[in-house]
This record gives C-alpha cells, structure tokens and sequence, in this order.
C-alpha cells in the first residue's frame, strides 16, 4: 500500500524545489568540526599541497634514477656484448665457449647468451641454471635484426631484472646477451609507498601547528567580538601578534576600529545628553506657556504665552534643523545652490543684523571687506556659517571687546577670518570643536559650520588664547569641485 503523498506548496511545485524547512533545513555535522571548520580545511589544503609536493619530487627524482640506472645498465651490458661479439668473430661458439669455461659462478648465474643462424638454429646457448629465470628468458623474439634491441624482463631472484641486448654478427647470425641487475626503481617504490604514510601525517601535524599558529590573532579577534557581545565593554582589545604582517596588519586595524568605535560611541552618548538637556528646555518652556494659556482668561496674557510658545517651538525647529543639516553634510546628501556674488553686501547685512546685541554689551563690530571682492557658493548657508561665528565671537565676548572681519580674495581662493578679543577657548576643547559629537560649551553652531565649509570642499581652522580671544579661518575655494562633499569628520 502507498502512503499518502505530502502535499506540496504551490511555491514548491512550481520552482520544482523543496523549501528548506523542518528536517530540510537541518544538516549533520560532528560538533568537534564545527569550531575548526576553517582550520580543519586550511590544514586538509596545506596536507594536500604538501603530498602533491612530495610526489612531484618523487616524480622527478624517479625520472632522472631511471635514466641513470638504465644508462648504467646498458652500458655494462653493451660492453661485454661488445667483447662477446669480438670472440665469437674471432674463434666462433668455441671462443664463447671458453669464455664461460674461465668465468666464475655468479658470473655465470647472471648472464645469459645465445647465439641463432639465420634459420633459427641454435649455434651456442648459455643459460643460468634457475627454472624460473630459463622460462623466463624463453620470451625473447626469436627475430633477425641489424641493430641492436633491448629488452627487459623480470628475474626469478628477488629485485633482479633482466636487461637484454641483441645484435647482428657478420655471419648472419643474431646474439642476444643478458644480464641481471639490480632493480633498484622497484625498492625505490616500495620504499616510497611505506614513506608515503607517515609522510602525509607528518604533511598534516605541521598544517595543524602552522595553521593553529597562523589563526591565532583570528581567535584573539573572534574572542574579543564575543566578549564585547556578552558584556558590552568596548575597552576589549585583540594582542598584538607582532609578526608584521597581513595578520598584523588586521589586528591593527581592528583595534583601531574599536577604538575609534569606543570614542563614537561616548562622544554619542555625551552628545545625546547634551541634546536631551538642550530639548528639555525649550519643551518645557514649551509646555508651561501652553498650560499657561490654557489656564488664563486674560486675552493678553493668553497671547503673550502663546508666543513665547511659538518662540521656544521655533527655537527647538532650529535644533533639530541644525542637527539634520549636519547629518545631510556628512552623508553627501546636501544640495548646494552656488552662485558667484559679492561679499561685502552679505557681511554688512549680518552687522546690521547683530548691531543691536552687540551695543547691548558695548562691543564694536569691524569689517573690513573689499567691495569688488567675490565668492562662489551657496548664499543662504554661507550667511548661516557667518552668523554662527559672529554669534559666538558676541556671545564669549566681554563687554568694551571687539570683534573683527575680513576677507583676502586669492586667484585659488577666497579666506574669511573672524576675530574677536573674548575669553577663548579652552585648550582641551580647542582640537576637538568641529566634532559633531563632542559639543562642550560651543553648541552645535561649530559643527554645523564645519559641515558647511566641507559641502563647498573648502577648510576651517581655529586658533585661541585663553583671555586673548579667538580666530576663525574659513576658506572657500573659487569654484566649488564637488557639491554636496561628505564631511570627512566623525
């Protein structure tokens, strides 16, 4: 009887495959392999270099031994065929026979020697007396020929062979003479197959100590992720392995990413507080006046909060706007409007726009702007990069300072400098003010400055004194290259 067939999706029918679910999904492998799987095929691959490295050696010491061997062979060979050759010229099969009569018994035992006419009769025949050998030496082509031919056939003794040559005398008659060698390719083989095993083992320890040792940073790398993973503590660091190498190079470059992640991640928690404490305020102001609009009867007084609450939404719209321009810039998504104007106009209407607070405080405002002098860039963000500096040159101004502005129009460039005679900035803020992270008692107004300068691939550097004041360079290009430059800041 059938059994019933599994209902197939209509997903599965149509692609005409399985979907990987259940036990589909679910595949065998031995948890001690799991853990090594890189290791365990790295050491199969150096293992497997290394047998075929030993076989391509074997190879080629094995070719060139069968060439000297049978070079040597031959030659012991063709001498005494040489000298048999010439006794039988000279005294026919009773020369050959006295040959052998003087030689000794091994002598005897190892050569073989027949001599046939041309009709194949024997005219002299000198065998060894070995059965084995004797069947053996019957294989020889019973042909004529006019050159000599080697033939090589196994010996009855153990690790012997038979090298045979045959020549045409000048009779007619064809002599075959042999002698048994030593076969020493056979033991070169038998050799190399019983070495050929702890060969391989040795091929796979020493791929299991390089590879151990050559994933070491790996494991000090995947132990310092894990320990980040379970505890959270980005202060976890991989050792240097001092090897000066790809390896090393890695780790480096991994620690410094931790680092540098380490850094991110508290300046973002410092800048996420100092938002949170910037947001509550004007949200709190925010929420009073609308509760105490909702609470008065008075028309004016109504309206009086009611503005102030506009003022503080307008004040928390500004933030956020400051904070989403500064990520715009930074992810090379800010759309410049560029034009070429004139300066002077676009600086003398920030002064009259900060006149008012800057009489409040009794500090004077001097610029000092050529006329003629132009720029190419984006108007509106221009004026809102100024007016940050000049906000801030008033803010941290003392009462009777001053604050100065002008501008140097270069063939290449154009630099606008501020300068003011306040309190400065403190040393350990000083190189880190740009940071869009790090904010101190600056606000975001520098960072948004920055990012703005970059979109117009141009710098901003600051230099300050403690009591002497500060001074902002900002430098545009003439032509702005890229619009839209990702900010190359944190």
């Amino acid at each position: 009887m059938l059994a019933p067939r599994k209902p197939v999706e209509p997903l599965e029918e149509a692609s005409g495959k399985k979907k990987k679910t259940g036990f589909f999904k679910w595949r065998w492998r031995p948890r001690f392999i799991e853990p090594l799987g890189f290791s365990l095929r790295l050491n199969l691959w150096y293992a497997a270099f290394f047998v075929l490295g030993a076989f391509i050696l074997f190879g080629l010491a094995y070719f060139l031994l069968v060439r000297q061997l049978s070079q040597r062979d031959r030659d012991i060979v063709r001498a005494q065929l040489d000298a048999l050759r010439a006794s039988y010229v000279q005294g026919g099969a009773a020369a050959l026979q006295l040959h052998f009569k003087d030689q000794n018994e091994w002598e005897k035992a190892s050569t073989f020697l027949e001599v046939r006419s041309t009709s194949q009769q024997l005219v002299f025949f000198h065998t060894p007396s070995n059965p084995t050998d004797q069947a053996i030496l019957k294989q020889i082509p019973e042909s004529q020929t006019n050159k000599t031919d080697w033939i090589s056939l196994p010996s009855g003794e153990q690790n012997m062979v038979w090298t045979i040559a045959s020549t045409q005398l000048p009779d007619g008659c064809i002599m075959h003479l042999g002698r048994t060698t030593d076969d020493t390719l056979k033991r070169f083989r038998t050799i190399f197959l019983f070495a050929i095993v702890p060969m391989v083992a040795f091929g796979f320890c020493c791929g299991a100590f390089i590879t151990y040792r050559a994933l070491g940073p790996i494991r000090e790398i995947i132990a310092a992720v894990l320990s980040i993973i379970k505890t959270g503590d980005m202060s976890a660091r991989v050792p240097d392995p001092q090897t000066r190498d790809e390896i090393n190079e890695l780790v480096t470059l991994f620690n410094r990413m931790l680092e540098r992640n380490e850094a991110l991640i508290g300046a973002m928690r410092d800048s996420l507080d100092n938002v949170a404490h910037d947001l509550r305020t004007p949200l709190t102001r925010l929420q009073g006046g609308a509760q105490l609009a909702l609470q008065n009867e008075d028309p004016e007084q109504i309206k009086e909060a009611l503005a102030d609450a506009v003022e503080e939404a307008e004040r928390l719209n500004a933030m956020l706007c400051t904070i989403m321009d500064i990520s715009e810039v930074q992810a090379g998504a800010l759309k410049l409007d560029l034009e070429t104007f004139a300066l002077e106009p676009v600086i003398t209407l920030l002064l009259e726009l900060y006149e008012d607070v800057a009489q409040e405080k009794n500090i004077s405002i001097v610029a000092h702007i050529d006329p003629a002098g132009e720029i190419t860039a984006d108007r509106n963000r221009l004026q809102l990069l100024l007016s940050n500096l000049l906000d801030n040159a008033i803010k941290y101004t003392p009462e009777g300072g001053r604050v100065m502005i002008d501008a140097t129009f270069a063939p290449q460039e154009v630099q606008i400098r501020v300068r003011d005679t306040g309190i400065g900035i403190d040393p350990g803020d000083l190189p880190r003010i740009w940071d869009r992270l790090y904010r101190g008692d600056i606000g975001l107004g520098l960072s948004l400055v920055k990012a703005f300068v970059e979109a117009h691939a141009g710098t901003v550097t600051a230099t300050s004194e403690a009591g002497q004041g500060s001074m902002f360079t900002v430098t545009f290009p003439r032509s702005v290259p890229v619009q839209g430059k990702k900010s190359s800041s944190p």
